[in-house]
């Protein structure tokens, strides 16, 4: 099975327009990584991203690609609830 995921902004405050850049690729290969391991849990679509909403996520990395990944680690983590 596949699934198109869409996301139409993903902010990284604090980071310049290249770090952010780097975070957001790295989300973007995480969650595809997760997804492509894992699936999504039994019942919910890709329909399902579009409900959740992360708020404001404490930072515990500190390179972009860390702070993408623990995002996209996140996300993937609240579709499993």
């Amino acid at each position: 099975m596949s699934a198109v995921i869409e996301i139409d902004t993903l902010v990284f405050e604090g980071m310049t327009d290249a770090e952010a850049h780097r975070a957001a690729s790295a989300f973007e290969r995480q969650l595809q990584d997760l997804l492509d391991r894992e699936g999504l849990p039994e019942g919910k679509t890709s329909a399902d991203l579009d409900r959740v909403d992360l708020g404001t996520l404490p930072r515990t990395m500190t390179s972009p690609e860390a702070q993408g990944a623990e995002l996209a680690r996140a996300l993937f983590s609240e579709l499993w609830r």
